[in-house]
């Protein structure tokens, strides 16, 4: 359903572009948009002759969740966050499973949606008892504003914060919301350009990749990655390698590999389901490249979600669609005493 162009609030990241309209640079697509029109995300409009955050305190999905669910196994174990997500998206992955909003354009009657002011979002988390908030669904670097004002709020309250991305951001706006951002989960699309650009609207995946690494080294966010394994696309023995070997390279042999199982949806549901052989064929590849802790992700109750100690050999986390079982001391393994990379309360 469409109806008149929404007004939202006034965006950051934006610069006159002439003839009436405005170059957004919140991200490196850098949309050049005309007066009345969105950019390529649509979430981001021009009213007025100024760009405009048009979901800003709209969230569409406003969920509970387990924050393994993200995946993020390394990060407050055994927690639940309010997980928020809404419209549009400025990665548009042609197999997305969120597609109903990630998809969507903001002309969609946002008065539809909640209002979800930043001080309303902590006083949720607070009554159902939530360690934290989570932006997922769609990319949060769409609506970077409403992310950076809830997160700044939820850390004051002394709870934390995450942040699922594709990280197709340019570096100012990143050095802007990483501030109050905590957990950082990439989304490595594939092993090459070709790969994103096959399988979203990003054909060159440089920034992304460097957006990743300053997020870890200059902001100090704890980072977990996830590869979407597509039959076709980025399954055979070349890709998980090198998938698995940029992690290790650039983010550390302790920073968590998730191989997830791709299911048939939206434009690529002729495409069949990724055998679980292949997951774990990338488990087996991704140890061999040096990373320490490689899970198989969208298969309940495999074994590969556990997370075992690199030291000992033993399994330290059990996981159903939570962790359940930890034997863990501070963050170190209790057998052995490894550090298994963990960010929780005791830090």
């Amino acid at each position: 359903m469409s109806g008149p162009p929404p007004v939202g609030r006034e965006a950051l990241f934006w610069q006159e572009a002439g003839r009436g309209r405005v170059r957004c640079t919140l991200c490196p697509h850098l949309c050049v948009i005309a007066e009345g029109a969105e950019g390529l995300c649509k979430a981001r409009g021009v009213r007025d002759g100024r760009l405009q955050a048009l979901t800003y305190a709209h969230p569409a999905t406003i969920i509970s969740d387990e924050i393994e669910k993200k995946p993020l196994y390394h990060f407050y174990p055994g927690t639940r966050a309010l997980s928020l997500g809404s419209f549009g998206c400025n990665v548009l992955c042609s197999g997305c499973q969120n597609w109903q909003i990630s998809h969507a354009n903001a002309r969609t009657d946002t008065t539809r949606l909640a209002l979800l002011t930043p001080s309303d979002a902590v006083a949720m988390a607070r009554k159902h008892k939530l360690s934290g908030v989570v932006f997922t669904y769609n990319d949060p670097v769409v609506w970077i504003e409403y992310v950076h004002d809830v997160c700044a709020q939820f850390k004051e309250a002394g709870l934390y914060t995450a942040f699922i991305t594709a990280s197709y951001v340019t570096q100012e706006a990143l050095d802007y919301v990483a501030p109050v951002i905590d957990a950082f989960k990439f989304d490595l699309k594939a092993a090459s350009a070709d790969g994103w650009a096959w399988l979203s609207k990003v054909k060159d995946p440089a920034p992304a990749l460097a957006m990743t690494i300053r997020a870890k080294e200059v902001h100090g966010c704890h980072v977990e990655v996830v590869s979407n394994i597509v039959p076709g696309m980025n399954d055979d023995d070349a890709s998980l390698t090198a998938m698995a070997t940029w992690v290790h390279d650039n983010l550390g042999a302790k920073t968590p590999w998730h191989v997830t199982r791709f299911l048939p949806d939206f434009e690529l549901s002729y495409i069949p389901a990724t055998p679980i052989r292949v997951l774990e064929r990338g488990v087996t590849l991704g140890h061999a490249a040096g990373l320490s802790f490689v899970y198989v992700g969208n298969v309940p109750d495999h074994p590969g979600r556990n997370t075992v100690c690199p030291g000992c050999g033993r399994t330290v986390i059990v996981r159903g669609e939570r962790a359940e079982t930890l034997r863990i001391r501070e963050g170190l393994c209790s057998t052995c005493g490894e550090s298994l990379g963990l960010v929780a309360a005791w830090d």
